[in-house]
């Protein structure tokens, strides 16, 4: 990164951190025709956050018309989606080099949600509108002769709004329908996604919040297998227990809560602790398993955090995409472009 630019996120992350402080001292796949390994958010549990977390911009993608949403990682690299044009970019997160690296055949444009990869690092995208998952295997990405209508394929169809995307440790691909209040699940193979659940969540009656429609926002599968997903307009955290044949089982309520509204990316840790990123408020929270809700990080100055919607994690460090929608908090900002919040907690 240059040093102009540390020396600039400097002074936004000392902003942030300071909002941070506050709210702590109130105290609260087609995986290569392969099965997939562990989910890639099932990483060790951080457990207590004895100082406030530092964040900073990351990484730009694009330019002022770009915007991104869903994030994935695989093999220390993030993977994103633009919906100015469908490009897909890779970022070190060693070094923060961004690289183009795929080229989806999407409308100039149209809206890209989940992101996730496979075990072997081949790149799926959820396309809300059209219901489709993308899939670009791992060995065509950054190629120089990369063509959208040959590399990328349509590996999964019939996923209405699709939304969060995640694998389980068997390879098997599950989609938040974000608007269309429904979970799908799809095999290795790919195919017709699969309703695993619909209708079990509620719109919000507060008509003035605009995202309130995503009600099945986010995905996240903890180590047993079970689904989560986030109401956007409640704040609630929802738990659906897969049960052997992935035949749905009880469908209950893990949190819910003022702070969680804009419940967007989901992610689980080894010990079962649910991470979200906030976007109505600019924050990163933390949900246990018992469903005790801490917030980790509120940007209330929005000087990092501008509408956080995915996230995914490597060792200490959370990864956020920016949607920038100038809703909630956001209402008097104008962010152009598409940036990776990054956020260090301890």
């Amino acid at each position: 990164m240059p040093s102009s630019s540390r020396r600039t996120l400097g002074l936004v992350a000392g902003a942030a951190i300071a909002a941070a402080a506050i709210f702590l001292l109130r105290g609260s796949n087609r995986a290569a025709r392969t099965p997939a390994a562990a989910p890639a958010d099932s990483a060790p549990a951080i457990s207590a956050t004895p100082s406030p977390p530092e964040a900073r911009i990351f990484a730009t993608i694009g330019d002022s018309g770009s915007r991104i949403e869903g994030i994935a990682v695989h093999d220390g690299k993030l993977y994103v989606a633009d919906w100015k044009d469908g490009g897909v970019y890779r970022v070190d997160t060693g070094t923060g080099a961004v690289e183009r690296v795929g080229q989806l055949p999407t409308k100039p444009g149209e809206a890209l949600l989940g992101v996730a990869t496979d075990s072997a690092g081949s790149v799926y995208v959820g396309a809300p509108a059209t219901g489709l998952i993308y899939r670009i295997d791992a060995k065509r990405l950054g190629a120089a002769d990369f063509k959208p209508r040959r590399d990328v394929e349509a590996f999964a169809s019939g996923a209405a709004g699709a939304n969060g995307l995640a694998f389980d440790a068997n390879g098997h691909l599950w989609i938040s329908g974000g608007e269309a209040n429904a979970v799908y699940h799809v095999g290795p193979k790919g195919g017709k996604a699969k309703v695993f659940a619909k209708g079990y969540a509620m719109v919000s009656n507060d008509t003035t919040m605009p995202v309130r429609v995503y009600v099945t926002n986010g995905l996240g599968i903890d180590a047993a297998g079970n689904v989560y997903t986030g109401n956007t307009g409640t704040g609630e955290i929802t738990r659906l227990q897969v049960k052997p044949g992935y035949e749905l089982g009880a469908i209950a309520t893990v949190a819910k809560d003022a702070r969680l509204l804009g419940a967007d990316g989901l992610l689980v840790d080894n010990a079962g602790n649910i991470w979200v990123s906030a976007n109505f408020s600019n924050a990163l929270a933390r949900v246990s398993p018992a469903g005790e809700v801490t917030i980790v990080l509120h940007d209330s100055t929005a000087s990092v955090l501008h509408f956080p919607a995915e996230l995914k994690r490597v060792g200490q460090t959370f990864y956020l995409t920016n949607l920038n929608f100038t809703v909630g908090a956001n209402a008097g900002t104008k962010y152009k472009g598409a940036q990776i919040a990054a956020v260090d907690v301890h």
